[in-house]
């Protein structure tokens, strides 16, 4: 369930050590979203339904410059793909043929990001029991849950460990709810 009712506390200001870690973290949570745009991409042209995303859509994200523009869209993209596994209803054909791989990098991400998390929280003296878990638990997670668990990560960090100053990977999606997307992104 997405958190809407924990606060986001303020960023405190960022440290190398933060940055780092930080950076580790996108660049990892950044190779999720790209592989699985690209699996997406490449198995398109090859599905004739009429209820899978267009691919003007993977066309406009190949114009975007800007590294937090990118995986914003990206990462809506990555969303709307998966939007019928989190409204619990079936897959479309899309989504059945990219799911598999797209677990894979996911509990790749977690298994990969939890080494920098530790340190991350060795190197500050903290302790966050309850991230560390569920990293772990996602590591190996197999259900469609895992896929909720990736979109709320970011913000599930932010919440734990303020001082790790993600990119705003909902940028896309707030424009669209503010009426100030352009292009495309303005159909619905």
């Amino acid at each position: 369930a997405l958190a809407e009712s924990a606060q986001i506390p303020d960023s405190p200001p960022s440290t190398p050590v933060s940055r780092s870690a930080a950076q580790a973290v996108e660049r990892l949570f950044n190779q999720v979203l790209y592989s699985t745009i690209e699996d997406a991409r490449q198995r398109l042209p090859h599905l004739n339904a009429s209820d899978v995303i267009d691919r003007q859509y993977f066309e406009e994200l190949d114009t975007i410059s800007g590294n937090e523009d990118y995986y914003s869209t990206a990462y809506y993209i990555f969303a709307w793909i998966n939007s019928q596994l989190m409204a619990k209803q079936t897959p479309d054909k899309l989504l059945q043929e990219v799911l598999p791989g797209e677990k894979i990098a996911i509990r790749t991400f977690f298994g990969k990001v939890k080494p920098h998390l530790a340190k991350y929280l060795r190197l500050s003296r903290q302790e966050r029991h309850e991230l560390i878990s569920n990293v772990t638990r996602w590591a190996g997670e197999s259900e469609d849950t895992l896929i909720t668990s990736y979109l709320e990560f970011p913000r599930t960090l932010r919440v734990q460990l303020p001082e790790l100053q993600l990119m705003d990977y909902t940028k896309l999606a707030k424009a669209l709810l503010e009426g100030v997307a352009t292009g495309i992104w303005t159909i619905f």
